[in-house]
C-alpha cells in the first residue's frame, strides 16, 4: 500500500481519480452482469410472449413529455377502422364436419316397450331423434396381396405373367402410403422413430426403427431431393424472399460429440413456397449455397451472415421491425424506462400497418388498391415515424446514461445500424415491416427439437430439412401432407424428369383442388 505522507497533493488526486475510475468501471460491469443474469433467468423461466401492455407505454416520462401523446393521436380518416362489438361466442358443442364418414346405428325399442302403457295400443313411429358421437378406429396395417396370373403358350413357346403395380423400389415390402405415414409422423408430428415403432407395435405392426429410417432415406433419395431442387429453382424466381436461421444440435460422426448446425428458412411472400436448408455452420456458406446468383429483395434480420451475399449480388435488403421491437421490449422488461421513448413510435408503425390491412379486408380492396393505400399511408405517416425513431435513437445513443453494452444500448445500436434496411418498406408497398412469417416457419423446427433433441448426423439434418420443406409447404396451402406424399411417391417412377415440376406441393394442389383445405 502506498503511503500518502510522501506523495504530493497532485499525486494523491491522481490516485483518487484512478480509484474512482475503477469503482465506476466495476459498478458498470456489475450492472451489465446483473442485466445478463436477469435476461438468462427470464429466458429460462419467464414468459415468451412479446405482448406489450399499453399501461407500460403510458408510463412515459422524461425529457419529451409530448412524445407519447403525439404518437397516440387518432388515425387519419383514410385508415380509420370503425369499432365493432366483439361477437359473443356461442354455447354448446361444435358439430362434427359434414365430410367425415358416418356409420348409422339404428336404436329401437324392445317389443314389450312398443305398446302404450295406458291403453295398450301398438305405438307408431313418428320420427327419429339422432345424436352423434365420435369414434376413432385405431391404425391397422392392411396387406395387399397381388396375385399375378400366368399364361403359357400351349405349344410351349412363351410364358407371360401380369405385372403388379410398380412399387417405390424393386421388391419393396411396403406401399408408398406407409412411407408417407412414417415421414409425416416424424417430420410433421415430431414423433421420434423409436416412439413411432412403439406406437405401431401396440397395433400389431412390427416396423423397427432402423427399417423406418431406411425407408425415409430411400424416399429422400428417389423423391424428395429432386422435388426440393425443383422447389428451390421455382422459389428463386420470386423477386422478394424471406430468410432466417435457427440453431440445431447435431451429433458428429466418429464419436466427436455434439456440435451446432444451422437450419435456414427461405420462403416467398405469404409463405406459400417454403424451402429449408441445413448447414453445419452459421457462416455465409448457407446463403451463398442457396441463393446462388439471385438478386431480388431479401427480408431478414440484422445478422451479418447475409452481408457478403447482399453485397456480392447487389441484393436489396429489407429489415425487420419486429426484431427492433423485441430488443426494446426486452430492455423495458429489464427496467430501462428510456426504452418506452422508442417503443411508442415503433408500436405506432405496427398499428398503422394493421389498420390499413384491416380496412382493405373490410372493403375487399384489390391488390392494386391496397398498394395505393399503403403507399399513401407510408408516405404521410410511416415515414415521419421512422424519421422520429432515428432521431430519438441518435439522441439516446450519445446520452451519457446509455451504456453501449447494456441490453438497451444494444437495442439502440441495432436500430442505428439497420437504418437502411428498416426503411426499405417505405419505398416498396409489397414489403411487410417484419420477418415474422419466416420466424413462424422456423418455429416448426424449434417445437420439434423438444422431441428429437438432436440430429443424429449431418446427413440426418439435411434429410430432416428437406422433409420439413414439404410439410411446411403443404401446411401453407392447406394440403394433407400424408395424402400428398402417398400419391406423389406412387407417381415418381412414372413421371419424366422434364415433368418433375408437376409433383411439387403447389403444383399437386392445383391439380387436386378438392384436396386443398383452408390453411387457417
Amino acid at each position: 500500500m502506498v503511503s500518502t505522507e510522501s506523495l504530493t497533493r497532485n499525486e494523491v488526486l491522481a490516485l483518487l481519480e484512478q480509484s474512482n475510475a475503477k469503482v465506476d468501471a466495476l459498478a458498470t460491469e456489475n450492472k451489465l452482469l446483473r442485466e445478463v443474469l436477469a435476461s438468462l433467468k427470464d429466458e429460462i423461466f419467464g414468459r415468451k410472449s412479446e405482448r406489450i401492455d399499453p399501461n407500460q407505454l403510458g408510463l412515459f416520462g422524461g425529457s419529451d413529455p409530448q412524445a407519447a401523446s403525439s404518437e397516440s393521436d387518432a388515425e387519419p380518416e383514410m385508415v380509420t377502422v370503425p369499432e365493432h362489438r366483439r361477437r359473443k361466442r356461442g354455447h354448446g358443442r361444435k358439430p362434427f364436419p359434414d365430410d367425415l364418414p358416418r356409420e348409422v346405428v339404428e336404436v329401437d325399442l324392445d317389443d314389450d316397450e312398443k305398446c302404450c302403457p295406458d291403453c295398450g295400443e301398438t305405438l307408431r313411429q313418428i320420427g327419429i331423434d339422432a345424436c352423434e358421437r365420435g369414434h376413432i378406429v385405431p391404425a391397422r396395417l392392411v396387406v395387399i396381396r397381388y396375385e399375378k396370373k400366368k399364361y403359357a403358350c400351349p405349344a410351349g413357346h412363351c410364358v407371360r405373367t401380369a405385372e403388379a403395380p410398380p412399387g417405390l423400389i424393386d421388391r419393396c415390402k411396403y406401399e408408398p402410403s406407409v412411407y408417407a405415414h412414417v415421414a409425416v409422423a416424424k417430420y410433421q408430428d415430431h414423433v421420434p422413430l423409436n416412439r413411432a415403432a412403439g406406437i405401431l407395435k401396440r397395433y400389431g405392426i412390427d416396423l423397427p426403427k432402423q427399417t423406418m429410417w431406411d425407408m425415409l432415406l430411400r424416399a429422400h433419395e428417389l423423391f424428395v431431393r429432386p422435388i426440393l431442387e425443383q422447389m428451390r429453382l421455382e422459389l428463386l424466381c420470386e423477386s422478394i424472399l424471406h430468410g432466417d436461421e435457427t440453431p440445431a444440435p447435431v451429433r458428429v460422426e466418429g464419436g466427436k460429440g455434439i456440435t451446432t448446425g444451422r437450419v435456414w428458412a427461405w420462403h416467398s411472400l405469404g409463405a406459400k413456397k417454403v424451402v429449408l436448408a441445413f448447414t453445419m455452420t452459421k457462416e455465409r456458406d448457407g446463403p451463398v449455397a442457396f441463393l446462388g446468383k439471385w438478386d431480388g429483395t431479401l427480408i431478414a434480420d440484422g445478422a451479418s451472415n447475409f452481408n457478403e451475399m447482399v453485397a456480392r449480388n447487389e441484393i436489396t435488403r429489407a429489415g425487420c421491425w419486429a426484431h427492433a421491437r423485441r430488443k426494446l421490449k426486452k430492455a423495458l422488461d429489464r427496467g430501462s424506462k428510456q426504452a418506452i421513448r422508442l417503443l411508442v413510435p415503433v408500436q405506432r408503425l405496427f398499428r398503422l400497418e394493421k389498420s390499413v390491412r384491416k380496412r382493405a379486408q373490410e372493403r375487399d380492396l384489390s391488390d392494386s388498391d391496397l398498394a395505393h393505400l399503403l403507399r399513401r399511408v407510408r408516405a404521410r405517416r410511416s415515414k415521419k415515424l421512422v424519421e422520429k425513431i432515428y432521431e430519438l435513437a441518435d439522441e439516446i445513443a450519445i446520452a451519457r446514461s446509455t451504456l453501449p453494452r447494456s441490453i438497451f444500448g444494444k437495442a439502440v445500436s441495432y436500430i442505428a445500424n439497420q437504418r437502411g434496411p428498416l426503411a426499405a418498406f417505405l419505398d416498396d408497398t409489397r414489403l411487410p415491416i417484419h420477418n415474422n412469417d419466416c420466424e413462424r416457419t422456423l418455429r416448426h423446427v424449434v417445437i420439434g427439437r423438444k422431441n428429437w433433441l438432436v440430429f443424429g448426423s449431418p446427413r440426418g439434418g439435411m434429410v430432416a430439412c428437406d422433409f420439413y420443406s414439404l410439410m411446411l409447404s403443404c401446411r401453407a396451402i392447406g394440403l394433407d401432407p400424408e395424402a400428398y406424399l402417398a400419391d406423389a411417391l406412387t407417381r415418381i417412377n412414372s413421371t419424366p424428369v422434364q415433368d418433375i415440376a408437376s409433383l411439387t406441393p403447389w403444383a399437386w394442389a392445383q391439380a387436386h383442388p378438392k384436396a386443398v383445405a383452408d390453411p387457417r
